[in-house]
């Protein structure tokens, strides 16, 4: 029950997306970077859909001091990645491409091309915004403007965006977006409260001027969680932090088909418990037990007719449905599995079990790539 109000109360935390930035007679650069390996059959789209912002389209494509500006890292791809971001490039003054071949000793791969990507950028210039975006995201043309006019209204340094469902998903979304929410939300705060500040790798927007403050990514090297840590980072260091609805503007196939999903899942709790065998079984046998609390007591209330049984168990179930049900509207889900919510957490339970039987086999898949999510 207070897990699911906890929930609930921190789902409202989270800010809409309204507006745009008031008018300005020279808007800030904003500096996108795509991080790419491997990515052929999702870039084409991403750049489509970055290049495709009305944010900075005054001062147009073609003007050689552009608003907009991108910067796609080939991290080392051995498939068509390089050749459709160079065909972008070709065709857009504001695209670049540069290379790289995998992350030195210490360092993450997501981290490096993204640290790459800041670099190829060049110096910092005066209210310069960066902007990362994976490159399975594709942003609706309104998206960037409504993200600055956003962090104008808050007053924020930092904000991130979930995407979104495709129209055609997998069943990663109603089954495991839920309890995933909900577990990464009981260990980061979406307005930077508590111990770490939450944020979605996606799609994060952030000041230059901050991350320069915070040393960049080269002092979160070696990290794998390394959007929640950016952001706490930059809440440590004096910034504001906050999470956006943004998935009406902003879609992923990241979490499909539904291994990838669960995949992605086991990848980031992996890293956010720095590959601990104990903590990962005490997270999965945990999270399972939590969840199938509630119809145990109500069946056993049912079984030895105790009304006060069946009352706590009752409660208990619905509030994990409808703490379930208010998790996918937030993520855009689909909440048709909320009455059946305590087994539906309890199979997300399994992420971290499975996490757990990996690290136990000394598997080393997640001290690979990071996880999307």
């Amino acid at each position: 029950m207070y897990r699911s109000l906890r929930t609930l109360r921190k789902a409202r935390a989270i800010l809409p997306l309204e507006q745009e930035p008031a008018s300005s007679v020279l808007p800030p650069t904003v500096t996108v970077v795509v991080p790419a390996r491997n990515e052929e059959g999702v870039l084409d789209n991403c750049l489509r859909g970055i290049r495709a912002q009305t944010y900075g389209s005054a001062r147009g494509p073609d003007e050689a001091d552009p608003a907009l500006r991108v910067v796609v890292v080939d991290d080392g791809s051995t498939d068509g990645t390089g050749e459709i971001a160079g065909r972008h490039a070709a065709e857009d003054p504001r695209v670049r491409v540069v290379r790289s071949e995998g992350p030195p000793p210490g360092w993450s791969g997501k981290v490096h091309a993204m640290h790459v990507g800041v670099e190829a950028a060049g110096e910092p210039e005066a209210g310069e915004w960066l902007m990362f975006v994976d490159a399975d995201t594709v942003l609706e043309p309104e998206l960037l403007a409504k993200l600055l006019g956003t962090a104008e209204r808050a007053d924020a340094d930092l904000v991130s965006t979930p995407g979104g469902p495709p129209s055609r998903h997998s069943a990663s979304w109603p089954v495991l977006m839920p309890a995933g929410l909900q577990m990464i939300g009981e260990n980061a705060d979406p307005r930077g409260k508590g111990s770490k500040a939450f944020a979605i790798g996606h799609c994060i927007l952030m000041r230059r001027s901050h991350y320069e403050k915070i040393g960049g990514w080269a002092a979160l090297s070696g990290r794998r969680n390394e959007d929640i840590a950016i952001a706490t980072t930059v809440r440590d260091h004096g910034g504001v932090t906050r999470v956006v609805e943004g998935l009406s503007y902003a879609t992923t196939s990241g979490m499909d088909p539904f291994r990838q999903g669960w995949d992605s899942f086991r990848k980031s709790f992996v890293a956010g418990t720095n590959g601990s065998l104990p903590l990962l079984l005490g997270i999965g046998l945990g999270q399972v037990s939590l969840s199938l609390a509630s119809p145990a007591v109500l069946a056993a209330g049912i079984r030895g007719r105790s009304p006060t049984m069946i009352a706590l168990g009752s409660v208990g179930w619905v509030a994990q449905s409808v703490t379930h049900a208010r998790t996918a509207r937030v993520m855009h889900a689909g909440a048709w599995l909320a009455p059946v919510a305590p087994f539906t957490n309890a199979v997300f339970g399994g992420v971290m079990l499975h996490g757990a039987v990996e690290v136990a086999r000394g598997a080393t898949s997640w001290k690979g790539r990071a996880a999307r999510f």
